[in-house]
């Protein structure tokens, strides 16, 4: 951290000067109030106050992407890492370190834990039209929201049913192959107001690849009001999808060619009283169950590596098929204790289960109960000064209760201006699946052909410890603003898929080839890796206003990994950025973005003895729409595109990328994709 905090010192000075030059004009718009966020620390707070780094997107800068997937928004936020194995399998994270599936983040949809491990692992795709905010915490948030907290938080909003009444009409279509449909009718009649959203999404995903999709989706939000203290609110979803998925030349069709099947089910109420002007309770409860059937068939004839041992020939059932049920229940309670001090506790219970006869081929199924108690305290000791204290005491399973902390102190050098250093302790437990995953390949006449991954009842939650020093300000006269967060975290017993012995049934006897073929079929089983892992570095985006109706934004994040194990130091991309040009001129408006993404050893599934580096990359997003006034509405017309600047691997299938005739070459590679979209609202 050393390298960084001579650029510390320097800016802290240069920002120092250049805000306090200036004074806010209240006129100009580009410098209405910042708005409030609720995902630091469950209160209510400007971002000037919040004890994190938060980047906030809202529905008019969600529409102007042109995005059909909110994963794909993530690469506009500074320090996140996203890639793409196929058009239907989206790998988002914060400073990487996403291995097979990234856990790292929490993904919250109106408070409700997402139990997906990214945006698009389930049937449930958010209708982008009933978005109001998407508030993205950058950093460990543990002390608010749990140990799926450990690297961040995206807090998905959706409108109040009353602030989108009337009725709205979706069409998109493009290629390769995109056909949407959504249709959105909003009522109000005082106590109660009503939304209901349906939706179809269809695409072929890239070109090469065989990863379409066709999703639907209803969704139904009530908002009651009771009386002047008390509303109710009820959320429910359905949503079904098929994914395409495999690849062609897989060994042994070990990724065969295939649909697979999503279904998701979602009912979440929530109550909330106002007990006093600042004083409020909100209980919430849900219930959740994915449901995913994923099946197919291994066949020793089927593009073989090489000729097997005499005798050796074998068919199998596989398939990720899994059932996993979530229900919560959630209490919290804030009020102000006095003029300078505010107070928020809250407890939540949670129960999650999940089936799978082939991810736990012995006990066919898991369960786990999780418990948790949070609070966090406001303090403003000074005019300029405020402290913010947190923690979440979380016990889950039969795992010891653990507690993260965080302590931050900022200082409001000028009215917008602020400075921001901190601590915090994170901790991120172990999935069901990583603690009792036993894979098993069983051949039809009852040969074990592999343990494919084997259980580790000893498996420890992973710790972060994170040290930060941030700044946000208001640059009046160059119309801009500028959030910089300067970082050094340090993971301890980081959860890392490692080789394990050879278990099979199969001949150990034949040629070398044969017997370095069988090598590849170690198990593996998640482990704790033993050294630490340290992500020093800088991220800051600049948003500027040169011009009424322009706006530039500017993200960039350079990190300095440290590892012993080279496989675990490339996890993470030494850097990411983005620029976007945002252009309105009367009813036309236009967004450009440039993305650039450093070299990483991102990918799905493991090889042992095989690493892989997904090369850098360059590409380039835009959309552009001309709005319409009608009588009794609006229509809008809208051209999108991604990956102008044509194919490029983003992120590796391993087991395919190791087979010879791709060792020179990307075996998987993103596309272009271009829609144009009609709405209509009235």
């Amino acid at each position: 951290m050393r390298s960084h905090s001579g650029t510390a010192g320097g800016l802290a000075l240069i920002l120092t000067a250049s805000l306090c030059a200036g004074q806010v004009r209240a006129e100009d718009s580009f410098f209405a109030p910042l708005p409030v966020v609720l995902s630091a620390s469950r209160l209510p707070q400007t971002l000037h106050d919040s004890p994190a780094a938060v980047t906030v997107f809202d529905a008019d800068f969600i529409a102007a992407t042109g995005y059909r997937d909110l994963s794909r928004l993530m690469r506009l936020v500074p320090g996140f890492q996203v890639g793409q194995e196929r058009g239907n399998a989206h790998w988002v994270t914060y400073h990487g370190l996403g291995m097979d599936y990234p856990l790292q983040m929490q993904v919250l949809i109106d408070g409700r834990s997402f139990p997906a491990p990214s945006f698009n692992s389930s049937a449930e795709r958010i209708s982008l039209q009933d978005i109001e905010r998407i508030e993205v915490v950058r950093g460990s948030n543990s002390a608010a929201f749990g140990s799926n907290a450990f690297l961040g938080i995206v807090n998905i909003r959706t409108r109040h049913s009353a602030d989108s009444t009337g009725t709205s009409l979706r069409l998109s279509r493009g290629a390769p192959g995109i056909l949407d449909v959504s249709a959105r009718h909003a009522v109000e009649s005082a106590p109660l107001s009503l939304r209901i959203s349906a939706q179809h999404e269809a695409d072929e995903g890239f070109a090469g690849l065989h990863d379409g999709r066709r999703t639907n989706l209803l969704s139904v939000r009530g908002d009651l009001q009771l009386d002047e203290r008390n509303e109710l609110n009820l959320n429910a979803v359905l949503a079904e999808g098929r994914r395409d998925a495999g690849y062609e030349r897989s060994f042994f069709n070990s990724a065969g060619m295939r649909e697979s099947q999503h279904a998701n089910r979602t009912l979440h109420l929530r109550w909330r009283h106002v007990a006093a002007a600042e004083e409020e309770w909100l209980v919430s409860a849900y219930w959740n169950r994915q449901r995913v059937r994923d099946e197919w068939r291994l066949d020793s004839r089927i593009n073989p590596p090489l000729p097997l041992a005499p005798g050796v020939a074998f068919g199998a059932d596989v398939g990720n098929t899994a059932v996993t049920d979530q229900h919560s229940l959630e209490v919290e309670h804030r009020w102000r204790l006095d003029p300078a001090t505010r107070v928020l506790w809250g407890a939540e219970w949670r129960h999650v289960e999940q089936a799978s006869p082939f991810y736990f081929h012995a006990a066919k199924a898991h369960q786990r109960s999780e418990q948790r108690l949070f609070a966090n305290l406001e303090w403003r000791s000074a005019p300029a000064w405020l402290w913010n204290f947190g923690g979440m005491v979380e016990k889950l399973g039969g795992d010891a209760a653990r507690f993260a902390p965080r302590v931050f102190l900022n200082w409001q050098a000028a009215p917008d201006m602020t400075w921001r250093l901190g601590h915090s302790r994170a901790w991120r437990q172990p999935g069901l699946f990583e603690r009792n995953a036993d894979v098993r390949i069983v051949s039809d006449t009852g040969t074990l052909l592999q343990q494919r991954q084997l259980p580790n009842p000893a498996l420890r939650p992973q710790r972060i410890d994170a040290f930060e020093l941030g700044f946000l300000g208001i640059l009046p006269d160059q119309r801009s603003t500028l959030d910089v967060r300067l970082f050094h975290e340090r993971i301890d017993d980081l959860i890392v898929r490692q080789p394990g012995p050879l278990i099979t049934d199969l001949p150990r006897t034949g040629d070398a080839g044969y017997l370095a073929f069988l090598e590849t079929l170690r198990s593996t089983r998640w482990e704790n890796y033993a050294g630490e892992v340290r992500l020093s570095g800088l991220e800051y985006q600049l948003r500027t206003s040169p011009w009424p109706g322009t706006e530039f934004i500017l993200s960039h994040s350079m990190i300095d990994r440290r590892a012993a194990d080279d496989r675990i130091r490339g996890n993470t991309a030494p850097y990411s950025g983005s620029l976007s040009w945002l252009q309105r001129v009367g009813p036309w408006q236009s967004m450009l973005s440039v993305l650039r993404m450093g070299p990483i050893d991102a990918g799905f599934s493991y090889v042992p003895g095989f690493s892989y580096t997904v090369p850098a990359y360059t590409t380039v997003d835009w959309s552009a729409a001309r709005s319409f006034r009608l009588e009794h509405g609006t229509l809008s017309l809208r051209l999108s595109a991604i990956n102008l600047l044509g194919r490029h691997q983003e992120l590796a299938n391993r087991p395919l990328q190791a087979q010879a005739e791709y060792r020179n070459r990307p075996a998987n590679q993103a596309g272009r994709q271009v829609h144009v979209t009609l709405q209509a609202e009235f």
